[in-house]
């Protein structure tokens, strides 16, 4: 009281000693003056009675109060509001509050809007026998898997409150990173595996984590990282754990996923969804029975909105110019063809921002929707409620749209329904599984739409596959190995422009591999009536072909020559992805 004398809360310190002097609790003279304490306040000096710890209790309440996680009635709050929140149910667990309690007092008087309404999510199912952690896991718009993992940690080993101060501190700094190992160690080796696993392949910027039965019952772990796949290792900041029984990691991965832990006879596909760094992160889960056991594999998609540009896709000056074309036409089908993983959506996606969406219309149906597109109508289709990529693509044209993006070209009836959207005024962009741009042409007329209908709505043809970059510190020039080329490929090479052809190497920045990171290299082709002469007259692939390079079209090889001439990847690693032969 001597601290205050002189302000205006010297005399409600006097009335509240009163109180206390006549017999009353400490926390019943503070719930009698709501308007300068708050229920938070009175809910751990209660606590701090019943424990007889009241002074330590006090203590804490006065830094909440000088940091501004404490709410006060007439104290504007001070700091961010995440790292409001966790300091103060730290402050609140700590001192012997509830954990229910403590939630709703965080949600009712620290924090407000979003961080409140996930909070209330979360009350409602520890009611109903969840852990925080379980619906945090839920929630990755508000709570990032960093938090999640802290959380799920504090709840096994009953330390949650030094957990919320640790997140409160990593939150304030800035940096999460480190947040899930400080006590990684002290889970069970299966969740520790499953954690570290979905984490360490984030950070690797892995596309698949490819969980695998072995004939040994152990089983392997593997991250496909720039197309190929490598053995998963532990971080060295993390200890590893014993060896986890194959079944138990499986298991672990399936109740994460939403699946049936006791269906081991049937395919399963499920979904998890994390935030790592900020980043919002989607897993796509999908379990195979095998004779071994059962194999899963997780498609890793960063579902944060893309910024690229055709620029940064990789494409040579010339076949630039192609590009951009297609992205200004009137109307027409843009078909991509190429192999899962191949950057199909990524091209279509630059295209997109590359088109603008002033003035215009732009709706997708995908399957799924790998990244957010601002200014784009996005559509998942969702085969068991019957809604069809045909289906979707029925309604998006009663919505008036200028352009629709068609995930994939699966069937007849998609394909048709593609051709006529082109051939009445919209621009649609779709993907088909096809070796080259000639072979998506030919695979179209395969399907069962008539040559005339093809001719009359394609605008264009890009074919694309992935090869990995060079690594830039390690990478030594070399020459080509003619000896070991195809003849096609000894031609290009001799008529390449540019003459840095490079081998791979391998060092600690690549891990070895001599190659980081990934460029695309592709074909363009833009029908004319030589082309179109051949498809109306139901020529093979090998006619489409001849009459495209004629047109003027780069061969994917050619591509993957030029790029190898400049320094910018292999000729092994450009005849490992291209496709070559007589019948390509």
């Amino acid at each position: 009281r001597s601290n205050m004398a002189g302000t205006g809360f010297e005399a409600m310190l006097v009335r509240l000693a009163k109180d206390v002097e006549s017999g009353s609790a400490f926390s019943s003279a503070l719930e009698l003056r709501p308007h300068a304490f708050s229920r938070t306040v009175v809910a751990m000096a209660r606590a701090g009675e019943a424990g007889g710890v009241l002074d330590v209790i006090c203590q804490r309440i006065v830094e909440g109060i000088e940091d501004g996680s404490m709410p006060l009635p007439s104290v504007e709050p001070g700091g961010r509001e995440m790292v409001r929140y966790w300091r103060a149910l730290g402050r609140m667990l700590s001192s012997g509050v509830p954990v229910l309690e403590s939630l709703r007092l965080v949600r009712e008087e620290v924090v407000a809007g979003e961080l409140a309404a996930a909070t209330e999510q979360v009350e409602q199912a520890v009611l109903k026998g969840r852990s925080i952690a379980e619906t945090m896991r839920e929630l990755t718009d508000v709570f990032p898997e960093e938090m999640t993992m802290a959380v799920d940690l504090g709840e096994q080993y009953g330390n949650l409150d030094e957990q919320a101060f640790r997140i409160a501190d990593a939150v304030e700094s800035r940096d999460l990173s480190l947040l899930p190992l400080q006590d990684m160690d002290r889970l069970p080796p299966a969740r520790k595996t499953a954690n570290m696993l979905m984490l360490t392949a984030v950070q690797q910027h892995a596309s698949d984590i490819h969980v695998e039965p072995t004939e040994d019952g152990r089983g392997r772990i593997r991250f496909r990282v720039d197309g190929v796949l490598h053995e998963f290792e532990w971080p060295d900041e993390v200890k590893q754990p014993p060896e986890v029984p194959y079944a138990e990691l499986v298991s672990r991965i399936k109740v994460m996923a939403g699946m049936d832990i006791a269906e081991k006879r049937l395919p399963q596909d499920g979904r998890i969804e994390l935030r790592v760094n900020g980043k919002p992160v989607d897993l796509r889960a999908s379990t195979l029975p095998t004779v071994h056991g059962e194999r899963v594999v997780m498609r890793v998609l960063f579902r944060e909105a893309l910024g690229l540009d055709l620029d940064s896709i990789g494409i040579l000056e010339d076949d630039l110019a192609k590009v951009r074309q297609l992205c200004h036409v009137p109307h027409g089908l843009i078909l991509c063809s190429g192999p899962t993983g191949s950057g199909k959506t990524t091209l279509f996606y630059a295209m997109l921002n590359h088109i603008g969406h002033e003035g215009l219309c732009l709706m997708s149906v995908e399957d799924p929707v790998e990244y957010l597109l601002e200014g784009v109508a996005q559509i998942n289709v969702r085969p068991q409620i019957g809604l069809t990529f045909a289906r979707a693509v029925r309604h998006i044209l009663r919505q008036d749209p200028d352009i629709i993006l068609i995930g994939e070209v699966r069937n007849t009836e998609v394909a048709n329904l593609a051709m006529q959207c082109a051939l009445t005024g919209h621009v649609v962009l779709t993907t088909l599984h096809a070796a080259t741009a000639p072979g998506g042409i030919k695979r179209l007329v395969d399907m069962g739409v008539e040559p005339f209908v093809v001719n009359a709505s394609l605008a264009g043809v890009i074919s694309l596959r992935l090869v990995r970059i060079l690594c830039s510190e390690c990478k030594q020039e070399a020459e080509p190995p003619l000896h070991s080329l195809p003849s096609e490929a000894v031609e290009m090479v001799s008529r390449a422009e540019g003459t840095s052809f490079c081998a791979a190497k391998g060092c600690e920045h690549c891990n070895g591999t001599g190659y980081r990171g990934r460029t695309a290299i592709y074909e363009v082709l833009i029908p004319d009536d030589r082309v179109k002469d051949v498809v109306a007259s139901g020529g093979d692939l090998a006619s489409i072909r001849e009459a495209a390079v004629a047109a003027g079209m780069r061969t994917m090889l050619g591509c993957g020559i030029q790029k190898a001439a400049r320094g910018i990847t292999s000729i092994q690693e450009v005849l490992r992805v291209v496709p070559h032969g007589p019948n390509e």
